[in-house]
Order: structure tokens, then C-alpha cells, then sequence
């Protein structure tokens, strides 16, 4: 669809006060590692075949509604989930009594009813995981201070278009741990855990390569003195990084993370490696 003729369509739904249809089947987008926040009572944390994602008290996964992609159907993105909505999508709400903590910023507020209280966070890019914003139907949970919490309320319903992202699973990722390496070594989540990586990204691992060997060796400067279990090696015609003594390699596969067999991915848990 067109931009011009998209926005003709929002300004007409508007102009005749219909919002259009929330879909029930969430996008699956990327969301930022957990900070650590204490979970709210009832949220749990549920391993799957797709990896982990929140559920409530009754195992029911937990969905995310993107604020910030309904402002053109709500000056209230926090209230947006009403009648048709709420009808599919049940709001997870925060305990009898609960104080809204955080609210939508950059002038939306205003819709609000209650001004908010002079110790609420105001930016959602510096809240922490679980904050209470006041929804539709009273005080509801917020995730990373942008995602209104929700279940769904009956399973099915009809596929949006590919580029729907107003919802999403709410899956986690844990905190990413910290490293005593050196300062080009990152860390990168995927298979369901942390691994090291080159700064671009590309997985770090060991093992036995026989002769002659192809996998790439992770250069180092010679005047490095190293880091902790990690050492720089000058016994062959370039200075290559070790890690406990074993020769340390970078992936050179067209999936930076994948690894040729043989090989041992270096995940910062063990520090011992991951047989591939």
C-alpha cells in the first residue's frame, strides 16, 4: 500500500472514530536482555523448542503491545486496547492498590486522567524491565517501558500482515555476563546461550585441527601481554590469541555463528568450551 493512501486510510478510520483491527498473532522481533528486575508475582520464565519467553501464574505466554506503533489510532497509546481489542487480548494487571509508575512520554500524558506522581519514571528508555503504567482497564504491567503486557484470550485468530509489529511474544534473554577478556572480545546470545565473539560478531572457538589446517586463527598484536587465561602465542609466523593454552579461532562460516566440526565453542559460562 502506498504511504499517501495508507495515511488517507488512518486519517478516514479516525475521522469516522473506528481503530483498526489488533491482530492476535504477534510478530516475533528481537527484545533487549533482561536487567535483572525481580519478576512481578505470578510471571515465570518458560523454556521452549523457539527458546524462553514470560508466562503468567497459569503458563499462559506473555505478548507485548508496542506503545509506540499505535499513536496514530490513540493519544493514549496506554488506553489503546479497548472494546474489539480487549476482547481478544486479556491486559495483565498489576495487584489491587498498585501505583502507575511510568507513563507515556513526549506530551501523550496529557490524555491521562491522573496526573502522575513526582516519583514516577517518565522515560521508558531508562525504566527498568517491569513498571506499571495505568491501561484500559486500571494499572497494567509494562515491559522494557514500552511493551503493554497481555495474554491472549482464546488461541487462533487471524494472521496479520508481514509487517505487523505491534505485537510480540515477550521472550527473555538473560543479562549478558561479564568477561575477563580482552577488549575485543563481545559476547552474543543464540542456541539458548551466551558465546564469545570477535567485535564483529563472528562466534570465537578451539579444538584440535589437524594438519594442514583451515580454520582461521584469531590474530593478536605481538605487544600484547595478554589478559587472564588469555595469552598471546609467538610460536608461529604470526602472534595468534590463546585461551587456557589452546590455540583460540574465529568463524569464518557464512552463519557468523556457526563453527566447523571438530570444533568447541568458548561460552563465558564454562570457559571450556561447547563440543560442535
Amino acid at each position: 500500500m502506498a504511504p499517501r493512501i495508507a495515511c488517507g486510510l488512518a486519517i478516514a478510520l479516525l475521522a469516522f472514530g473506528a481503530a483498526p483491527t489488533v491482530h492476535a498473532q504477534p510478530a516475533d522481533l528481537p527484545i533487549a536482555p533482561a536487567d535483572g528486575t525481580p519478576l512481578p508475582k505470578g510471571v515465570r520464565v518458560k523454556k521452549s523448542a523457539d527458546g524462553s519467553v514470560y508466562t503468567d501464574a497459569r503458563g499462559h505466554t506473555l505478548y507485548g503491545m508496542d506503545m509506540r506503533t499505535v499513536l496514530r489510532w490513540a493519544p493514549d497509546p496506554a488506553r489503546f486496547c479497548a472494546q474489539d481489542c480487549a476482547r481478544e487480548w486479556a491486559p495483565l494487571l498489576a495487584p489491587p492498590g498498585t501505583k502507575p509508575n511510568i507513563r507515556y512520554p513526549m506530551g501523550f500524558e496529557k490524555a491521562a486522567e491522573m496526573p502522575p506522581a513526582e516519583d514516577q519514571i517518565t522515560d521508558p528508555r531508562k525504566a527498568p524491565d517491569w513498571t506499571v503504567i495505568e491501561g484500559a482497564a486500571g494499572p497494567q504491567w509494562v515491559y522494557k517501558g514500552w511493551h503493554l503486557v497481555f495474554t491472549r484470550r482464546a488461541a487462533g485468530g487471524s494472521a496479520p500482515p508481514p509487517d505487523d509489529i505491534t505485537w510480540n511474544t515477550l521472550k527473555f534473554v538473560p543479562a549478558p555476563p561479564r568477561i575477563a577478556a580482552p577488549g575485543f572480545v563481545a559476547t552474543a546470545y543464540f542456541g539458548g546461550a551466551y558465546a564469545l565473539t570477535d567485535r564483529d560478531g563472528r562466534v570465537l572457538f578451539t579444538g584440535h585441527c589437524a594438519a594442514p589446517c583451515a580454520w582461521r586463527p584469531l590474530p593478536a598484536p605481538m605487544a600484547s601481554g595478554g589478559l587472564g587465561d588469555w595469552k598471546v602465542s609467538l610460536s608461529g609466523d604470526r602472534a595468534e590469541w590463546t585461551f587456557k593454552g589452546q590455540q583460540v579461532f574465529v568463524s569464518e562460516e557464512s552463519d557468523p555463528h556457526a563453527i566447523p566440526r571438530g570444533g568447541r565453542i568458548l561460552r563465558p559460562q564454562t570457559s571450556s568450551g561447547e563440543n560442535r
